[in-house]
């Protein structure tokens, strides 16, 4: 049966256009781009007025309508624009739930979701969403963040109000009920408003880029004739007596207790952490809602929905999951993300009954398996299935298509683009992933084992498998032009190759000479990190497509102190191997040794070098492919041109060691690849056991290429996969993201690491400001990430390192536009609060104070902070991370100069007898 055609036919089989439908719904263009926001109080549907857009009540259900160019992604500040009929457009039908709201209210939404989903066509994904439990699509709605009001306050007289803040990217602003010391939490920021006083607490773990999205929060909430006093978790006795005496009345410091950690399944579970279910496995597919890895990544289950009277469910046998498992056009399937999120997808053939219902399904299925009632829900059609949905399968080629930023192919001849030009034409710097033509000044250091030399220049290119290379290029740019050097974006690459057969020990002395290497340059740099199998554009054409991969067993005879002045042409020790070529151009071309050869294509050529050099090319090679292995082979000797069909008696008789000529003339072996070899290289060990790329489960295929270890070597005429940002960041050693959907350069802030992954390379972005931890251990960050990575990644993947200002033309062509001058004058979160004191200068501290010598007392604030009573019981009842002999730095500085009289700094100052006898004293040790 033909696909269906969603673009000439919008209407599912069976469908039933006279389904009553509510007006407030009619209003919406079918073929528009538009956002609108319908919000469900008991039985009434009211649309929501634009400036409302981001303001919501937690016992209201909401219903959110996005529709897109396909690629675009929607937001609150879309404006309604028809298009023409067969302009394909992407929908989405958001119901969002606050965690007050009644069963009435869930029931109506449901009903409503139907009609605008009956009205549209059944052409809609679904997306079933929950307060604190917002998928990544949802967010990027709200570029601010967005605000959930109390619906229990909404009639009550003017009071003081309690606001919980959190979140990186989105700013959650959360209404409490009462004012409470319950509330408050060492992640969270905390807005008190009163008529006299604002006040904003700052929780000890909150993060930077929090602090300044809730100090701009508060400013937007128009009480400018309001001082503002800041105060920080656990100095609340710095505030002035006037301060505290306001504070005192609606919270009692007395009363004071604060959670030191994120309670697992409390208010805030997950900061939209990758992998919990929030747009599907989007991104980082390893990661659970605790930012832990989940050995259960990239291994879903899928049912088959059968209608038998219920519902019932036939779960698939089926090891990694492949599109190809959704192969009933007529019926719906169900995938759990092992409870992080639960996806329907309903076949182009099914019914509208089928689609109405699926929706209903997913969640009757949640409750059987007992999963946590906010679990993302969404229902997906076949053929409309948005990105997140796509990503979950790591062999959906269709979302290889797909380039979601416009990128079109460019032309595979490289050899003029200069690095001025490609910094004035970013998207093509991004597409072929070439800072400069690749003609810059290379110094290129071996490390293997202990050993660490430096190649001389005119030696033949020769990698082995067994050691790591460190390349420091400088990129050739022929003008001092200020702007022109700005678009470039760098000077220096710090480029790291580590051979399959490399051991860790040699892994480990290149790690530390590369990013030495990146930390010393005074100017503006990037650090790569590659693999043998993962060689980005740019690396290959400083070799103009002539490196040459040899396995390790040649490596003493290549560099032993005797074979300085070696070369092919005239050492006779290395007079027999085979190369294998990849690639068809100077970017992504290179040179491979095989060992022993199990079967060969007629799509590739061979360098073999025996007692003469042999350029052999298969009948179905490219032009392109067989001038790259001409130029291998001239670099071994004078060469001599065979093509497949053409061989001559001497040729058989020189190479009869590699293959026969019954494999040559058939063009592929009796085994069922076409176009693997064996690899003695070790190659194999790198795929992590994938299954094979020909879908057929042999077991005779080399691991190496059945598992497209050579991908990227055949860019870009395989597109890639489309491109993803995530804001990441460490929590209690877990590396923790949230995906950013439509992405734009402002999101970028200058206090927090990012990741942008290609498909071909993972960009580490260290923003100016942002924490040590992250800017120091950027490998750490991004090995983390590709561990956890869409499509089930090898941990050996590209990375690389780039820093605020100091990007290259490669990575800004990612963006829609780039401003060289954004960020520059960026406010941190102290700077904004000096600010804000200067207008309302109130937060009472003074030259002296504890606070303003927090710098001094790192290793006290860095502790968990407990109530007194808790730290002075018996030992066995102490929490297991307080040291016995050092309770005193688990209380907060107010308890602690309640106790003792004095700040912790000026404690830590006593001898030694003085602070064990005031320990005693108080009960402390």
């Amino acid at each position: 049966m033909p696909p269906f055609n969603f673009i000439k036919q919008e209407v599912r089989p069976d469908s039933i256009p006279d389904l009553k439908v509510d007006a407030t719904f009619r209003k919406v263009p079918k073929n528009a781009i538009s956002f609108a926001i319908w919000k469900i109080d008991e039985d009434r549907l009211e649309a929501v007025a634009r400036p409302q857009y981001g303001t919501f009540y937690d016992n209201c259900a909401y219903i959110i309508y996005a529709a897109n160019l396909v690629g675009h992604y929607a937001s609150h500040e879309t404006i309604t624009r028809e298009q023409k009929p067969n302009v394909p457009l992407e929908r989405y039908i958001h119901y969002w739930l606050g965690s007050q709201v009644s069963e009435q209210n869930r029931s109506n939404v449901v009903h409503k979701i139907q009609e605008l989903d009956t009205y549209l066509g059944n052409v809609a994904s679904i997306y079933r969403e929950s307060q604190h439990h917002e998928s990544a699509r949802f967010l990027s709605y709200f570029k601010n963040g967005y605000d959930v009001l109390s619906g229990s306050l909404l009639n009550a007289p003017k009071q003081t109000r309690l606001f919980q803040l959190y979140g990186r990217k989105w700013l959650r602003a959360i209404e409490l009920a009462n004012v409470d010391w319950a509330h408050f939490n060492s992640d969270y920021i905390m807005v008190l408003l009163m008529d006299a006083m604002t006040f904003v607490w700052i929780g000890r773990s909150s993060a930077g880029i929090e602090r300044r999205s809730a100090l701009a929060w508060v400013q937007r909430q128009q009480r400018k004739d309001v001082p503002l006093c800041v105060v920080d978790d656990g100095y609340e006795q710095s505030m002035s007596a006037e301060q505290k005496e306001l504070w005192n009345k609606v919270l009692p410091l007395q009363h004071r207790m604060v959670y030191q950690a994120r309670q697992s399944g409390g208010d805030y579970d997950s900061s939209n952490c990758c992998g919990n279910g929030i747009n599907g496995i989007n991104g980082l597919n390893g990661y659970n809602g605790s930012g832990k890895s989940d050995a259960n990544a990239n291994k879903f289950r899928i049912y088959k929905c059968n209608q038998r009277g219920r519902l019932h469910l036939d779960q698939l046998d089926v090891g990694m999951p492949s599109k190809d498992d959704l192969s009933d056009a007529n019926g719906v399937y169900l995938l759990d993300n092992f409870g992080q999120s639960i996806w329907l997808w309903v076949g182009a053939q099914a019914t509208q009954a089928d689609a109405l219902t699926a929706m209903g399904n997913g969640r009757a299925f949640v409750k059987k398996k007992k999963y946590p009632n906010t679990t993302l829900v969404v229902r997906v059609l076949e053929g409309r299935e948005p990105v997140e949905f796509k990503r979950l399968f790591g062999n959906w080629l269709s979302v290889w298509q797909d380039n979601t930023r416009g990128h079109k192919p460019v032309s595979t001849k490289f050899g003029k683009l200069d690095a001025v030009l490609l910094g004035e034409r970013p998207k093509m710097a991004a597409d072929t992933q070439l800072v400069d033509d690749g003609r810059g000044e290379r110094i290129i250091y071996r490390i293997c084992g202990d050993e660490m030399e430096q190649l001389p220049p005119a030696k033949a290119t020769v990698f082995t498998t067994n050691a790591s290379y460190v390349v420091n290029y400088t990129v050739q740019c022929a003008t001092v032009v200020p702007a022109d050097l700005a678009s470039v974006g760098i000077k220096s690459i710090i480029y790291q190759w580590n051979g399959s057969e490399a051991s860790a020990e040699t892994i480990a002395k290149a790690d530390s000479y590369a990013m030495a290497s990146f930390e010393s340059l005074k100017e503006p740099g990037m650090f790569v990190q590659l693999y043998e199998f993962d060689e980005t554009p740019h690396f290959l054409q400083m070799f103009e497509g002539k490196l040459i991969i040899m396995r390790g067993q040649r490596s003493e005879l290549l560099h032993s102190n005797n074979n300085l002045n070696w070369d092919f042409k005239t050492n006779i020790m290395l007079e027999t191997f085979l190369l294998k070529i990849y690639g068809d151009a100077s970017y992504n071309a290179k040179a491979v040794e095989e060992h022993p050869l199990s079967s060969i294509s007629s799509k590739d050529c061979y360098a073999i070098k025996t007692n003469h050099v042999w350029v052999w090319c298969g009948q179905s090679s490219t032009g392109d492919a067989r001038e790259m292995a001409k130029a291998v082979g001239a670099l071994l000797g004078e060469s001599s041109l065979v093509l497949e069909g053409k061989e001559s008696k001497e040729f058989w008789q020189s190479v009869a060691m590699y293959f026969n000529q019954s494999l040559v003339i058939n063009g592929q072996s009796c085994s069922s690849s076409t176009t693997s070899s064996s690899s003695s290289s070790g190659a194999g060990s790198m795929c992590n056991g994938s299954n094979n790329s020909n879908g057929n489960g042999t077991g005779n295929i080399s691991p190496t290429l059945s598992n497209n270890c050579y991908l990227n070597t055949t860019m870009p005429s395989k597109p890639r996969p489309p491109v993803q940002l995530f804001l990441v960041w460490w929590e209690q050693r877990h590396l923790r993201c949230e995906e950013i959907l439509g992405f734009e350069q402002r999101d970028l802030s200058a206090d927090c690491t990012y990741i942008l992954d290609t498909g071909t390379l993972a960009y580490v972005w260290l923003g100016e400001h942002a924490v040590s931890q992250e800017r120091e251990r950027y490998t750490t960050v991004a090995q983390s990430y590709v561990q956890n990575a869409p499509f089930g990644r090898r941990a050996a993947t590209a990375l690389a390192v780039v820093r605020q200002h100091a990007e290259p033309n490669v990575f800004k062509g990612f963006f829609e536009t780039w401003d060289n001058e954004l960020g520059k004058g960026f406010v941190t979160y102290e700077q904004m609060r000096q600010q804000l004191a200067t207008i309302a200068p109130s937060n009472g501290l003074k030259e002296g104070s504890a606070l303003i010598l927090n710098n001094n007392q790192k290793d006290f604030d860095g502790h968990k902070k407990y109530p007194l009573p808790v730290l002075v019981q018996e030992m066995d009842m102490l929490p297991p991370e307080i040291n016995p002999l050092r309770r005193e730095v688990h209380l907060t500085h107010d308890d602690f100069v309640s106790v003792f009289k004095m700040s912790f700094y000026e404690f830590d100052e006593l001898p030694k007898w003085k602070k064990q006898e005031l320990k005693k004293l108080y009960k402390l040790f």
